[in-house]
């Protein structure tokens, strides 16, 4: 392939015509006459640019903060303070009715207990269903009726008898709670009623 040079010098024109490479050599040794061979090293040097790094641009976006007024500054000043409710404890009724005395055929609760002498709560729940059951033959027999012979024999009742009663079922085995609520002794607690009360004290 052909390649043509033509320069103008002020009518001094050079032209050359010749392979690339050719072309290239005369063109070369025009500027080192007329330019200098600095002005050739200038123009060979690659010139580089420096790039910039772009930072991403993150847009904050301005907290806006709630605009209180005095009016509900005051209500909440005076906003009363809410509670937790705490729970309450479980009321039993006094059996009024309910004769736990001594009779001909059959002695008083406190007696009866005081030959038993149940120690824990579940032995005393034992003990007064056995009592209200067996002795005078109470029946239906509910929680209330195990509040009554608490309160008549002057012991401090459970804050919780129905959770009393449900350990002693649980636990013992020692009687039953039927799902209306009537509480009966079982065979377990019958035997151990009268064969381990009152407990040997060992010697």
């Amino acid at each position: 392939m052909t390649t043509k040079l033509k320069i103008d010098l002020v009518q001094g024109i050079l032209e050359v015509e010749g392979s690339e490479t050719f072309v290239k050599a005369i063109y070369r040794d025009f500027k080192v006459q007329f330019l200098g061979e600095d002005a050739i090293e200038e123009e060979i040097k690659p010139t580089t640019r420096r790039r910039r790094s772009r930072k991403p641009i993150t847009q904050k976006t301005p907290t806006v903060q709630p605009e209180v007024t005095a009016e509900v500054a005051a209500t909440l000043a005076t906003a009363p303070e809410t509670k937790t409710p705490q729970p309450t404890q479980p009321t039993y009724d006094f059996l009024k009715d309910l004769d736990l005395s001594a009779a001909d055929d059959h002695v008083s609760l406190v007696e009866f207990m005081d030959s038993k002498f149940p120690i824990t709560n579940e032995e005393r729940n034992l003990v007064f269903l056995y009592y209200l059951q067996h002795v005078i033959k109470e029946k239906p027999i509910t929680p209330d009726h195990v509040y009554t012979c608490y309160r008549k024999a002057k012991i401090r009742a459970p804050l919780d008898i129905e959770h009393s009663l449900r350990m002693t079922a649980d636990h013992r085995k020692w009687i039953k709670i039927a799902k209306n609520g009537n509480i009966t002794v079982t065979v377990a607690g019958k035997t151990y009623l009268e064969k381990q009360l009152p407990k040997k004290m060992k010697s």
